[in-house]
């Protein structure tokens, strides 16, 4: 397939990245990062689309790769290659005292997403994540809020429902394996996709991610990945089932 005039969208997390917040570990297969390069030089476009912060993104992927555009904090924000803002949406301060009031308590993350911090309230998930005491510590509008159910999928499926439920003309809720991006409405990695297809003019996206939170992705996307360990609705929802991103881009470059 010619690649040129084409985004590749690929989730963090469990796509591109292997990640272990307790021990504050990143990890990276090698034979990744050379095919995003290989597809680069080639003339296509590679971003990544994730509910992660673009200040997190940025220091991870330091001296690794350059990206072509940045879909960050779940579509709140999306920016291309110089970091200029193609898309930013906030959550209203309201809904994030009101999150906090329901869902925040002992054994709970509640991170919040600002441009200067990535940081629970309350209550430490681990060293990759910064903390504060309460919401009277958060600088600036905040573009996302996680709740982190200490890897807990059921929970996080309650949760994200409840969520929905309850606030759902104001946010939109994503399960991503034990926990849930919340994000203002009107905003998805989907969206996203949409933001960088007519923005860079690019004819074709791709997507790949593993979770439940990347099905607006993978649906939005005009071919779709995902793995073998990802759950079966992800599955059903994606083209092709690969073993890594780099095998995604060698079945696309074909």
């Amino acid at each position: 397939m010619n690649i040129r005039n084409t985004a590749f969208a690929a989730d963090f997390d469990g796509t591109l990245c292997e990640s272990d917040w307790n021990l504050g570990i990143e990890r990276y297969d090698p034979a990744d990062l050379e095919a995003v390069r290989a597809y680069q030089a080639a003339g296509g476009l590679f971003g990544v689309c994730t509910g992660r912060p673009l200040v997190s993104i940025v220091e991870s992927l330091k001296g690794k790769l350059d990206l072509d555009f940045y879909i960050v904090t779940t579509g709140a924000q999306v920016l291309d290659r110089n970091l200029e803002p193609l898309r930013v949406r906030t959550i209203d301060p309201d809904v994030v005292q009101a999150l906090h009031e329901r869902y925040a308590r002992e054994g709970v993350g509640f991170i919040v997403v600002t441009n200067t911090q990535y940081a629970c309230v309350g209550y430490s998930v681990g060293p990759g994540v910064g903390l504060l005491q309460s919401l009277d510590e958060v600088e600036g509008p905040i573009y996302d809020v996680s709740l982190e159910f200490a890897g807990d999928p059921e929970t996080a499926r309650v949760a994200c429902a409840d969520v929905r439920e309850r606030f759902g003309s104001r946010v939109e809720a994503f399960q991503n394996q034990g926990s849930v991006d919340i994000v203002p409405a009107g905003c998805s990695k989907g969206t996203g996709v949409q933001i960088v297809r007519e923005a860079l003019g690019v004819e074709r996206v791709v997507g790949i991610g593993d979770s439940y939170n990347d099905l607006p992705l993978l649906e939005a996307a005009d071919v779709a990945y995902t793995f073998h360990t990802s759950p079966q609705e992800v599955k059903d929802a994606a083209d092709t089932v690969v073993g890594s991103v780099a095998e995604a881009i060698a079945h696309l470059m074909a």
